[in-house]
C-alpha cells in the first residue's frame, strides 16, 4: 500500500466548528465510553434499599443515592454531548447547558432531590420517610425519562472513514484496522488525553484538531448541537462500537514515536496474522 503521511495542525475551536459544518451528516459512530461508571439504575436500587430499611440510616441512604443517581445521569449526558466546559460546573450551569441542546431537566428534580440532600449534608438533618420517598421516586422518574437520551450514547464520529473489522469467536475478539476511506470525518477523540475534536482528511493528508478544553461554553454548545443534528436526518446510519474497539483502532493505527517530527503522521503497510496487509501508522488520530 505504500507510505502515507498526515500533517497535524492545531486550529482554533471556531475554525474547527466551521470545518465540521462541511462534513456530510447522517452517518455516525457512537460509543458508551463511560461504561465503567456505576450506572444510575444501580444507584436507584441502593436508594430503594434504603427506603425498605426505613430507619434513619436507611432513609439517609435513600436520599443520598437518589441524589447520586440524578447527578450521575446529568454528568453522563454532559460528557456524552462533549460539553467539556461544564464538566466541573455547578448543578444549575449543567442543567442550563443540557437544556440549550434540548435535554430537559425539570425543576422538581432540584426541589425534591438535590435540595433535601444538601440539607442532609450541610445542615445535618435526618430526612423523614416522605422526603426520602419523594426524592427516590422523582429520581427514578427522571432517570427513566432520560433513558432514551442515555441510550443514544455519545456521537464520537460523523462520516466515519476508518476501515476495519471485528470478529468474535472461540478465540475471543479480534479487531483489525485496515485503512482510511477518502472522505473527511469529524472525530471526537475521547479515547486519550486530552480529549480533542479532529477533522481527519485522508485525501488532503492532514489532521486538524482543537483540544476540547479550549472550547468556550458557546463553542461547546454549538458543537453539541451540530452533532445532534444527525438525529434529525431522514436516513440516519449509526454504527455503535465499544471503547476497546476505538482504542484498538487507534493502537493499531500507530502511536507517537521519537523518530517522527512533531506535526507529521506516517502510515505504512504491515501484515497482521489472519488479516493481511493493512495500514499502520504513527499517531494516526
Amino acid at each position: 500500500m505504500g507510505d502515507m503521511t498526515f500533517r497535524s495542525e492545531a486550529i482554533a475551536p471556531q475554525d474547527l466548528l466551521d470545518a465540521a459544518r462541511t462534513i456530510p451528516m447522517g452517518t455516525i459512530g457512537t460509543c458508551h465510553w463511560l461504561d465503567r461508571w456505576i450506572p444510575a439504575a444501580r444507584l436507584l436500587e441502593w436508594s430503594r434499599r434504603g427506603l425498605e430499611e426505613g430507619d434513619e440510616y436507611g432513609l439517609s441512604n435513600a436520599l443520598t443515592y437518589a441524589k447520586r443517581a440524578v447527578a450521575n445521569r446529568i454528568d453522563v449526558l454532559i460528557r456524552y454531548n462533549h460539553l467539556t466546559p461544564f464538566a466541573r460546573a455547578g448543578y444549575h450551569d449543567k442543567v442550563r447547558a443540557l437544556q440549550q441542546i434540548g435535554v430537559r431537566v425539570p425543576g422538581v428534580v432540584h426541589d425534591h432531590v438535590l435540595d433535601p440532600r444538601n440539607q442532609l449534608e450541610h445542615e445535618y438533618r435526618i430526612p423523614d420517610g416522605d422526603t426520602a420517598r419523594h426524592a427516590s421516586e422523582i429520581a427514578e422518574l427522571f432517570v427513566t425519562a432520560t433513558d432514551p437520551e442515555y441510550g443514544r450514547s455519545s456521537i464520537v464520529a460523523v462520516n466515519w472513514n476508518v476501515m476495519g473489522s471485528q470478529a468474535i469467536g472461540p478465540f475471543g475478539v479480534r479487531i483489525a484496522f485496515q485503512g482510511f476511506g477518502n472522505d473527511p470525518m469529524l472525530f471526537i477523540d475521547v479515547f486519550g488525553e486530552p480529549h480533542a475534536a479532529k477533522i481527519v482528511d485522508p485525501s488532503a493528508g492532514e489532521i486538524r484538531y482543537a483540544p476540547m478544553s479550549s472550547f468556550s461554553d458557546d463553542q461547546a454548545t454549538a458543537l453539541a448541537r451540530l452533532l445532534r443534528e444527525n438525529y434529525s436526518q431522514s436516513s440516519l446510519y449509526e454504527r455503535s462500537n465499544s471503547t476497546p474497539y476505538f482504542e484498538e483502532m487507534k493502537r493499531q493505527g500507530g502511536v507517537l514515536t521519537p523518530e517522527v517530527p512533531p506535526g507529521e503522521f506516517h502510515m505504512h503497510a504491515v501484515c497482521l496474522p489472519g488479516v493481511g496487509s493493512v495500514l499502520r501508522g504513527v499517531c494516526v488520530f
